[in-house]
C-alpha cells in the first residue's frame, strides 16, 4: 500500500510538472510580437479602425465593436479582427480559418500543435499581419480551436473582409497605445510625441496585460480595467459591486454575449460624478453583470469605450501610466 501511494504521488508530480511546463511554454512561446513600422517618418502612423454594430436582444446596437482591418500573409481573403484589451492573447478562431481553408487549402500545411496534450491551443507557424503601416509578426500565432464561427461560401467569395479573431493586450506590452476615438483610428509607439501631450497617472497592470484605473467616487478609489471589447458599457461592475456606484431604480436590460456565453446585464444611472486621470465625468450608466463573465473578481469593475468616444487615449503599457490628450 506503501509502496502504491509512493508512486502515485509521483506519478502526480511528474504529470503536474509536465502541466506546468507545458503551460509556461505556451505562455513564453504564444504572444510575443515583433512589430515594425514599414513606412517610417517624422509623422504619426495611425491604423484605422471600424466600428461594428449589433443587435443585442430586441435591441440594434452601433459601436458595439472595433474592428481592425488586417491582411495575414499567405491568404488573400480581407479579414478583421476584433480589438479586445480584456484577452491577453491576439488570436485566431479556426473555425472562421476552417472556412477560408476550403478555398486556399494550402494554408493549412502552416498550422502547427505546440503542445499535443493541450488540446485547445495550435499555432500558425512565421507568419506576418499587417496593420496600416505596421507589419507584426510571430512564430508562433495562436489559434483557438473549436471555436468561432462557420463562413459561407458567399462570404467568402464577397469582397467584404470577414470577421477572423482578436487583437489582443499581448500585442501592445512594452509599447504605448494611443487611441484617437473620433478619428476612428490607434497607434503603436516607443516613446511619446512632442505633438501628444498629457498629464499621465500612474496605473496598476493586471497580470494578463490590462490597464487598471482608478476611478473616484463617493470619496474612494475603485479599481477599474479599460476593456475596449465591452464597448457599450460606460461602466459594468459585477452585480455584488453595483452598491458602489449606484442605487438608482433599474433602466434598461441588455443581454450580450461574451466569449459565446449569453446573459443579461441591467443599467441604472450613477447619480454622483466621477473622475478618471482628472477627467470629470457625470451622467453615466452603471451595468450590473450578473454572470461575472468578463470580469476579473479582483476589480470593482470595467470602463469600456462609450465612456471615451470623444476622447484621445494614452495607454503606456511600458511604464504603466494612462492619460487623456490634451
Amino acid at each position: 500500500m506503501k509502496n502504491f501511494l509512493k508512486i502515485t504521488g509521483i506519478l502526480i508530480l511528474i504529470a503536474g510538472l509536465v502541466l506546468g511546463y507545458g503551460y509556461f511554454s505556451y505562455k513564453t512561446k504564444l504572444g510575443h510580437w515583433n512589430i515594425k513600422l514599414t513606412k517610417a517618418n517624422n509623422e504619426i502612423s495611425w491604423i484605422k479602425f471600424e466600428w461594428g454594430n449589433d443587435s443585442l436582444g430586441n435591441k440594434y446596437v452601433e459601436r458595439t465593436t472595433m474592428l481592425i482591418p488586417v491582411k495575414i500573409e499567405g491568404i488573400p481573403k480581407a479579414v478583421n479582427f476584433q480589438f479586445d484589451l480584456s484577452s491577453y492573447m491576439t488570436m485566431i478562431y479556426e473555425k472562421n480559418l476552417l472556412s477560408i481553408y476550403k478555398a486556399n487549402p494550402e494554408i493549412k500545411n502552416n498550422i502547427k500543435n505546440p503542445i499535443e496534450f493541450w488540446n485547445r491551443f495550435a499555432v500558425i507557424k512565421n507568419t506576418s499581419l499587417t496593420m496600416g503601416n505596421y507589419t507584426i509578426y510571430n512564430s508562433n500565432f495562436f489559434v483557438w480551436k473549436n471555436y468561432g464561427d462557420v463562413l459561407s461560401k458567399k462570404e467568402i467569395d464577397s469582397s467584404a473582409s470577414v470577421h477572423i479573431g482578436t487583437i489582443g493586450a499581448d500585442l501592445f506590452q512594452q509599447k504605448i497605445l494611443v487611441i484617437d476615438y473620433p478619428n476612428q483610428q490607434f497607434t503603436i509607439l516607443d516613446t511619446l510625441p512632442s505633438s501628444i501631450k498629457t498629464d499621465f497617472i500612474d496605473v496598476k497592470m493586471e497580470e494578463n496585460g490590462m490597464a487598471i484605473l482608478p476611478m473616484k467616487i463617493n470619496g474612494k478609489t475603485l479599481d477599474i480595467g479599460f476593456d475596449n471589447g465591452s464597448s457599450i458599457f460606460p461602466i459594468i461592475t459585477p452585480v455584488k459591486n453595483e452598491a458602489k456606484f449606484s442605487s438608482n431604480p433599474i433602466t434598461d436590460t441588455i443581454t450580450i454575449s461574451s466569449w459565446s456565453k449569453l446573459h443579461n446585464v441591467t443599467g441604472r444611472m450613477i447619480t454622483d460624478s466621477f473622475e478618471i486621470a482628472g477627467k470629470k465625468f457625470c451622467n453615466v450608466k452603471v451595468y450590473s453583470n450578473y454572470s461575472g463573465l468578463g470580469i476579473s473578481k479582483k476589480l470593482d469593475g470595467v470602463t469600456g469605450n462609450a465612456l471615451f468616444w470623444n476622447n484621445t487615449i494614452i495607454i503606456d503599457f511600458k511604464n504603466k501610466k494612462f492619460g487623456f490628450k490634451k
